[in-house]
């Protein structure tokens, strides 16, 4: 071997061994050993709470235990690993991370719908490529992420063979997701324009047109206060920022704040910008719709937003466990709207359904356009019963519906069905013993469906709008009492 060969030889002998030093002593001052160790720490802290407040003996020794357990934990990377083979090392740092949902298991991975660099447990080259900057549910990567257009399993909500399974392409249609009803009907009622002569197409925002206001002092205000808002990203509430749009705007909750309440250490308890936890959900109350569709109201001329005289007690309602009718006659409206009692007694997704919320692969310019569910739907008319649908077979899409939503009852095969008039199916309206009931989606409360056939009811067959319904059974003019859940 020449001399400048061994010279050569030796250099890169040296740099390879410097390299593996550094990586050595970079790996020794890792952030997820910290970011472990706070985790181990909060657990602590967590238990021996519990232990001050125990009175039993065995359960305090139990306690003890655990806490010694934890005292003596060493950061460990840690590693998931998927059903094709592959390895996931994100909860190295988010050791405390929540499970999203039975539906989406540990064991789909983070990197299917977060992106980003599985095997890294560095936090910059990990989080390199995360879809919407770490806020997966952002509509413009919604394709990518909540879609599974990259999951080794194949498709998720979007590119199925069957339309209904492609929520992220329906989604992209609906009046929440481009706001196109709001932009049409403002240019109506400032003589611009007619509803149809505003159409957007699948993917596109009202905010992508010309605004009615353009050239005037209230164009600015429109773009922030009506278009660029709520399912959009970037939105913005008044006074706080909400990082958590798009898809998470719904099946994340969130509390008032928008800040974190979950285990994982890595995330901020103060910055807001997150769900309550790390979970999806299709049980939606309507304390979530109110953060956005109960704050406040705009001047029509002006367009100045006015919030609500009570907010600060609208945002901090109570739990669905500790309310009572009379808090959710209080909250689920503005004051000065009109609704029913059934309106008040069940949550919004109870009666703003699946296609009317998602989208259905139609491009409508206004809300009521939109509009899937009317009241003779559930009650009927004076000479009609409400639209039946018998389950056959189990690819139906509300067999599907109803085993996400663990509120439900079984759904079983012969069972019947509510099938509205625009022929949508709701597998949580059922007809049993020739009675019809609804099951609240949010925690399966059962209500008996009174029918206007055999009833008292004066209304016309043909007189069947819901102001019609509001000129007698407005709650309104008959406030309920503090008393009772129904």
């Amino acid at each position: 071997m020449s001399k400048r060969l061994k010279i050569l030889l030796g250099v890169a002998i040296i740099f390879c061994f410097t390299t593996f030093l550094l990586a050595v002593r970079s790996y020794s001052k890792s952030s997820w050993q910290n970011w472990q160790t706070e985790f181990f720490k909060a657990q602590i802290t967590q238990l021996e709470k519990e232990l001050a407040n125990t009175k039993g003996e065995e359960e305090g020794s139990l306690l003890k235990q655990e806490i010694k357990e934890w005292q003596d934990k060493k950061p460990t990377i840690q590693e998931i690993r998927l059903s094709d083979g592959s390895i996931e090392r994100c909860t190295t740092c988010h050791l405390g991370i929540e499970e999203i949902s039975k539906s989406h298991p540990s064991e789909m991975g983070c990197t299917v719908c977060h992106g980003g660099n599985a095997q890294s447990v560095d936090k910059k080259t990990a989080h390199e490529g995360m879809y919407g900057e770490g806020y997966p549910g952002k509509l413009d990567v919604a394709r990518l992420s909540c879609g599974g257009g990259t999951s080794a399993a194949g498709q998720c909500h979007s590119g199925n063979k069957h339309a209904l399974d492609n929520q992220v392409d329906l989604m992209m249609t609906s009046l929440m997701a481009g706001k196109g009803g709001e932009l049409s009907m403002t240019r109506y009622m400032y003589g611009l324009d007619i509803p149809p002569h505003i159409l957007l197409k699948p993917g596109e925002a009202a905010n992508d047109y010309a605004s009615p206001f353009d050239h005037r002092p209230e164009e600015a205000k429109f773009q922030q206060n009506c278009l660029s808002v709520c399912h959009q990203s970037e939105g913005k509430l008044p006074g706080l920022e909400v990082q958590s749009n798009g898809c998470s705007s719904c099946h994340v909750l969130s509390n008032s704040k928008h800040t974190y309440e979950g285990q994982d250490v890595t995330i901020s308890k103060e910055k807001a910008g997150y769900g309550k936890t790390h979970q999806l959900t299709v049980q939606i109350p309507y304390t979530q719709c109110n953060q956005c569709h109960n704050q406040g109201e705009y001047k029509l001329y002006t367009l100045d937003f006015i919030p609500r005289a009570d907010l600060e007690r609208v945002n901090s309602s109570p739990s669905p466990h500790d309310e009572s009718l009379e808090t959710r006659w209080q909250n689920v409206y503005s004051p000065g709207l009109v609704f029913t009692k059934c309106e008040v007694n069940l949550d919004c997704i109870d009666c703003h359904t699946r296609k009317e919320v998602m989208g259905n692969g139609e491009m409508y310019v206004s809300e009521w356009d939109a509009l899937q569910l009317q009241c003779q739907d559930c009650h009927g008319t004076k000479d009609s019963q409400p639209k039946e649908w018998k389950i056959t077979d189990k690819s139906d899409i509300a067999w599907a519906e109803a085993r996400i939503n663990p509120n439900f009852p079984q759904l079983k095969i012969d069972d019947i069905i509510l099938n509205t008039i625009k022929g949508e199916e709701l597998p949580y309206v059922r007809l049993k013993n020739n009675q019809w009931y609804s099951y609240r989606k949010t925690n399966g409360e059962k209500f008996l469906i009174p029918q206007v056939m055999d009833s008292n009811c004066l209304q016309k067959p043909d007189e069947q709008s819901a102001e019609d319904c509001h000129k007698c059974h407005d709650v309104s003019k008959d406030k309920p009492s503090s008393g009772g859940s129904k």
